[in-house]
């Protein structure tokens, strides 16, 4: 009982003291963060470093609602020609690709392996009673 009461008193003392070390702070909000402070067990946030603050927007982004999809990306809809030129740049980057993967002799060997391994039949697994 008695120690509970020392204890009380302890921290009572504490949190009446830590004001007045601070006197050149605004009083603090928290009297528990205040005792643990005088105590060493929490400190002060410093402010952000300068590269920080710069890299940060100047406003608070929009709210985007929960449950809600963003607005899709306004952009036209591709037409006949337009649809062909990109499936021939498609096409043309996928040549480009196979004649790298065919110079290089892993990649090469791996593709064959892939291919042989899909050719060849899949036998049944064994059940627990063979």
């Amino acid at each position: 009982m008695r120690r509970a009461a020392l204890a009380l008193a302890i921290a009572g003392g504490a949190i009446s003291a830590a004001p007045a070390q601070q006197a050149d702070t605004p009083p603090p909000g928290n009297p528990v963060k205040s005792a643990m402070k005088l105590l060493g067990f929490a400190t002060d946030t410093p402010p952000a470093q300068d590269f920080v603050v710069k890299s940060r927007p100047s406003k608070e982004p929009d709210y985007i609602p929960v449950f809600q999809a963003p607005p899709e990306p306004v952009r036209p809809v591709l037409k006949g020609d337009e649809l062909k030129a990109m499936q021939g740049d498609l096409d043309s980057v996928e040549k480009r690709a196979d004649a790298a993967r065919a110079g290089f002799p892993p990649a090469a060997a791996a593709t064959a392996q892939q291919k042989a391994q899909a050719a060849k039949p899949k036998s049944a697994p064994k059940t627990a009673n063979q």
